[in-house]
């Protein structure tokens, strides 16, 4: 396998093959003209019941910094079940691991789920019932016909994923339903697999809607991207509210012969905001847009996508985002309000370029960036010095952390305010992402110094470990929504 370096990842077709692409949605997200709509909220379709039992399985997924990983299992009977009939032991699970080859962000990587692997056991930690097919973050049983189980994960979530969407479902143990019939343990294994179908939920992911264009007929261009819609705003009255807006540019492996589902799975970079928990402290609208081509090289060279980019974040800053889906209720007819003192850019790599250019061109738009292992050439930032920027790389990374400290004299003589510590911070105090109480505390003092640039590395960070861990400091992204133009 070539060795992976920043040019052959700027070049080379870096990206997660299948991903949504082969998720089977609820009739909501079925296709017209091109068009998928987010996932309904009881998710996929529901099975006809031709017989007592299990009906179906459900892959329950997350997207994380080391690529998409199974969590867990929705297992979906035709009534109810009793959640004291079941225990961690009821089934036995596993998860086939993705093809051979298959490694998240490298060039020409295979079909993860072209896999003729044999399928690997994986540890129960919890299971309940649940009216959807989905995860509760208390994993506490509600009435329902799906039972819940979970699985033991690693707390780094930065670690490359070895998973395909692909799971094994056999019931071991007799369990009940909730009015006391028995169904018995059978041998049959089911999966979630049928025919070209895969039935796949994602968390944080169902909720976007994919394959919306921007485009400009006078000049003859056009964009591709996914948003999401904040809950609230689906809500009656939601059109009422102004949101913030924020703008995640993925690197530029999704880019050649890409597709939505790829910015969307292939990484963390857009979707981390779109979590729930998330959502429920900065609550907001995201785009993220599916690029052609590389849109800005080593070089400082780039396409028309660049600017097409900002003109996109203008029209819905201009109020011109009413293109509700009109098959669903909750996005029917709705016109989407921005708030114009809080717009963000983030991106990793070229994502982290085209943020970084995007103010640097645009300054009086954007109120803050969190910027992931990007740079620019020095020339081109001097409008940079007098906006809010939380820039974070890697000290193995021979490009973004060099470049940018050629920037900070260039901000510094123009009358910006640089916080630029020599301490290297230490990556190990990222994970598990519930102890960052001593990190957050190191990252908010060096916030609080007074700049409005702050510029800060970590020990032994390469540029792909910097995507996969910088975007779960918690820390950063509080820094950005705390954000304001005045």
């Amino acid at each position: 396998m070539a060795r992976l370096t920043r040019r052959r990842l700027l070049l080379g077709g870096v990206g997660l093959t299948g991903g949504l692409a082969t998720v089977m949605r609820g009739p909501s997200a079925s296709a017209q003209n091109g068009f998928m709509s987010a996932s309904a909220p009881e998710g996929p379709t529901r099975r006809t019941h031709a017989r007592p039992g299990i009906q179906g399985v459900t892959t329950l997924c997350e997207v994380t910094g080391g690529g998409q990983k199974v969590f867990g299992v929705a297992i979906e009977y035709d009534t109810s079940i009793d959640p004291r009939s079941i225990t961690p032991e009821t089934f036995a699970l596993s998860v086939v691991p993705a093809a051979k080859g298959f490694f998240p962000g490298m060039p020409q990587e295979p079909d993860k789920n072209a896999s003729d692997q044999k399928a690997s056991p994986r540890a129960v930690v919890a299971t309940y019932t649940n009216a959807t097919s989905t995860m509760r973050a208390d994993a506490r049983s509600v009435q329902g016909r799906f039972v819940i189980a979970e699985f033991a994960r690693d707390p780094d979530l930065s670690l490359p994923t070895t998973d395909s969407d692909k799971i094994e479902v056999v019931q071991k143990f007799a369990l009940r339903t909730d009015t006391g019939a028995a169904y018995p343990p059978s041998p049959k294994s089911w999966t979630n697999t049928e025919g070209k179908r895969t039935h796949v939920s994602i968390r944080g992911v169902d909720a976007w809607e994919q394959n919306h264009w921007w485009w400009d007929d006078e000049r003859a261009t056009y964009l591709e991207y996914s948003i999401f819609l904040p809950k609230s705003f689906l809500e009656p009255g939601g059109e009422k509210k102004a949101y913030p807006l924020l703008l995640a540019v993925t690197h530029s492996g999704t880019s050649p012969d890409g597709t939505c589902a790829q910015t969307l799975t292939e990484q963390c970079i857009a979707t981390i905001w779109s979590l729930p928990e998330n959502q429920a402290k900065h609550e907001c609208v995201i785009v993220t847009p599916r690029y052609e081509r590389t849109t800005m090289n080593d070089y400082w060279e780039h396409t028309n996508d660049v600017e097409n980019t900002y003109r996109l974040v203008q029209s819905l800053i201009d109020g011109h985002w009413n293109f509700g889906n009109p098959n669903r209720a909750d996005r029917k007819d709705k016109t989407l309000r921005i708030d114009r003192n809080r717009i963000y850019c983030t991106g990793w790599s070229m994502g982290g370029m085209t943020s970084l250019w995007l103010m640097a061109k645009h300054p009086d738009t954007f109120a803050g960036g969190l910027v992931i292992a990007g740079q620019e050439r020095p020339a081109d930032m001097i409008s940079l010095a007098h906006q809010n920027v939380l820039i974070i790389t890697g000290s193995e990374d021979d490009k973004a952390t060099p470049w940018n400290e050629k920037c900070v004299p260039v901000w510094q003589k123009a009358g910006g305010k640089v916080t630029r510590p020599t301490e290297l911070l230490d990556p190990a105090t990222i994970f598990p992402i519930d102890q960052q109480q001593a990190l957050s505390h190191k990252i908010n003092d060096y916030l609080g110094q007074g700049g409005n640039i702050t510029f800060l590395t970590f020990d032994g960070v390469d540029h792909l470990g910097s995507c996969r861990k910088f975007f779960y400091i918690e820390a950063a992204r509080d820094w950005l929504f705390r954000q304001r133009k005045i």
